[in-house]
Formats: C-alpha cells, structure tokens, sequence
C-alpha cells in the first residue's frame, strides 16, 4: 500500500497529488484511524463535567470511526483519569452512564477497580497464586 505512494520531493515544483486510492481505500483508511487519530490528542469535554471527587463520565473514542469505550474518573485525591470502560477479565462495559461511585464494579464477575485504574479485587480470587498482576488493572 505505502509502496503505492509517489515519494514525496523536496521540490515542490515536483510535486505530485496522492493517488485516488487514499481517499477510496478502505485499507488507506483504516491506516489513517490506527496510525494518525486513535494516536493523537482529541477533545473529549470540559474538566467542569467532572468537578467532584467520585465523578464517572464514560465516552466512546471518536464514535463511529475509533469506538474505543473509555472513561473519565476524577478519585478521592482530585486526580483526573482516562482508563478503558472494559473489564480486564472478561470485556464488559464497567461503567454505562454518568455518575458518581466511590469504585468501579463490573457486573460480570464483581472485580473491583479504584478510579484510578488500579485492580482492587474479585469475589473468591483472594488465595489465587500470582494473582492479581499489572495486566489485571485497568488500561490508561
């Protein structure tokens, strides 16, 4: 696909358009959505949403284009946190409406997060071996 792609000249009066395939290419796209937008800085809302220590407000990732679900958390320190809306054991949706909560809970399996991200808990899980680990706490 980049191979594709005229080599861009330092000249300008070389330069040449893109091919129309950039525009049309649903492969060109989806380079796009990975490459350039889930990795840049995108508006999300005002900090005024999540004035209170406690405040949950879920949102999707450019909705329709990237749909990562993620949440915005502001814990008991007046930390602001962006973490994944999805639980590390089995992918459920933590937190489906703007609120307020002192813990994350999954309704799943009942694992427990603090707002920051960080694995608290899960019900009968308390003399598991190794367990938990870095992988069981909330991407941020």
């Amino acid at each position: 696909m980049a191979d594709r792609l005229p080599p861009i000249d330092a000249d300008i009066r070389r330069a040449a358009t893109l091919p129309s395939a950039v525009y049309a290419d649903p492969a060109y796209f989806a380079l796009a959505r990975d490459r350039v937008f889930a990795r840049t800085w995108q508006f999300v809302t005002d900090t005024d949403r999540l004035k209170a220590p406690g405040t949950l407000w879920p949102w999707t990732m450019l909705e329709g284009f990237v749909d990562e679900p993620l949440l915005l958390t502001r814990d008991s320190g007046d930390e602001l946190h962006c973490l994944s809306n999805v639980c590390t054991h089995r992918g459920n949706l933590l937190v489906e409406g703007e609120g307020r909560a002192q813990v994350l809970r999954c309704r799943y399996h009942g694992r427990r997060f603090a707002l920051d991200g960080r694995f608290l808990t899960m019900p009968e899980f308390e003399d598991a071996a190794g367990f938990p680990s870095e992988a069981d706490n909330l991407p941020r």
